[in-house]
C-alpha cells in the first residue's frame, strides 16, 4: 500500500513539471521582422498602460522622412511634363527642323562701312548646305556701288580725277559653325528656336581698287520663325588689299547684313 502511494505520488510530480514545460512553450515568441513585435501581429503595450508607439509605427515614420511620398512623386512628374495649357511642356520643346542635309536659300542685305572708301549699302544672296546640324557650307553672292566722297574736294584742287565711282560684286565661300542652339520667349505661348554661329571664308570682290583675295570673319544669328523659315543676322569684317588714291593697304569692311532663309529638302 505505501509503494502505491508512493508511487502516484512520483507519477503526479512528473506530469506537472511536463505541464509547466508545456505551457512555457506555448508563450507566443517575439518576432522583428513583424508589425508590432510579435508572432500574431499585436502591438506590444507598456505595462504601466500608457500607449507607446509600436515597433512598425516607428518604421513608417523614418520611411517618410527618408524617401519622397506619392504626392512628390506626382509633383515631380508635374513638373518634368510641364503644367501649360494643352500639356505642352514649358521646359523643353523640339526643334521645328533639323538642319542636318538641307539646303538654305537667303536674301540679305545692309549697311557697309569701309576704311578706305565711303560707307554703303550691300545685298544679295547666300546658299548654304549643312552636312551636320552644327557645321555648314555657304556661298553669299553681294553687289555694293563704291564711291569715295572726298574724291569731289580732292579733285577740284589738283583738277584730276583720282577715284571712278563703281560698283563692286564680291563672292566668299564660307565655312559655318553653330555650336549654340538657343530659345527666345516672346509670349507666354510663342517660344522660339534660334542658332548663334560664327563664320569663316575666303573669296574675290570683283572691283579696280582692290588688288588681292577677301578674306572674311564673323559672327551670326537665326531665328526659326516658322517651320522652314528662318530670320538672320550677320556681322561680318571682309579684310582686302585695296588702292585708294596711290596708296595700298589692307582694309576693314564690316558689313551687317539681316534676311530670310528658306529651307529645302
Amino acid at each position: 500500500m505505501t509503494f502505491v502511494f508512493a508511487l502516484a505520488l512520483g507519477l503526479g510530480f512528473v506530469r506537472g513539471s511536463v505541464a509547466v514545460a508545456a505551457s512555457a512553450a506555448d508563450t507566443p515568441v517575439s518576432n522583428p521582422f513583424q508589425e508590432g513585435g510579435t508572432a500574431n501581429g499585436a502591438a506590444a503595450s507598456d505595462d504601466d498602460g500608457d500607449d507607446a508607439p509600436a515597433a512598425g509605427d516607428d518604421a513608417q515614420g523614418d520611411d517618410d522622412d527618408d524617401g519622397p511620398g506619392p504626392e512628390s512623386s506626382l509633383h515631380a512628374l508635374t513638373c518634368l511634363d510641364g503644367d501649360a495649357t494643352g500639356g505642352r511642356r514649358k521646359g523643353v520643346q523640339r526643334r521645328d527642323f533639323l538642319k542636318r542635309h538641307r539646303f538654305e536659300l537667303s536674301g540679305v542685305g545692309g549697311f557697309y562701312a569701309s576704311d578706305a572708301l565711303s560707307s554703303t549699302y550691300s545685298y544679295g544672296g547666300a546658299l548654304a548646305f549643312f552636312p551636320s546640324e552644327d557645321f555648314g557650307l555657304e556661298l553669299l553672292v553681294t553687289r555694293s556701288p563704291v564711291q569715295f566722297r572726298l574724291e569731289a574736294p580732292y579733285d577740284s584742287f589738283s583738277k584730276e580725277e583720282h577715284f571712278t565711282a563703281s560698283t563692286a560684286w564680291q563672292g566668299i565661300f564660307s565655312m559655318m559653325w553653330s555650336p549654340i542652339h538657343a530659345k527666345f520667349k516672346f509670349t507666354e505661348q510663342t517660344i522660339i528656336h534660334g542658332d548663334l554661329f560664327a563664320v569663316a571664308g575666303a573669296g574675290r570682290t570683283f572691283d579696280d581698287s582692290v588688288l588681292g583675295l577677301t578674306w572674311e570673319a564673323g559672327v551670326g544669328m537665326k531665328l526659326y520663325l516658322a517651320r522652314y523659315v528662318s530670320f538672320r543676322l550677320d556681322v561680318r569684317d571682309f579684310l582686302l588689299p585695296q588702292e585708294v588714291l596711290g596708296r595700298d593697304r589692307i582694309t576693314n569692311n564690316v558689313t551687317v547684313l539681316g534676311g530670310l532663309g528658306f529651307w529645302v529638302l
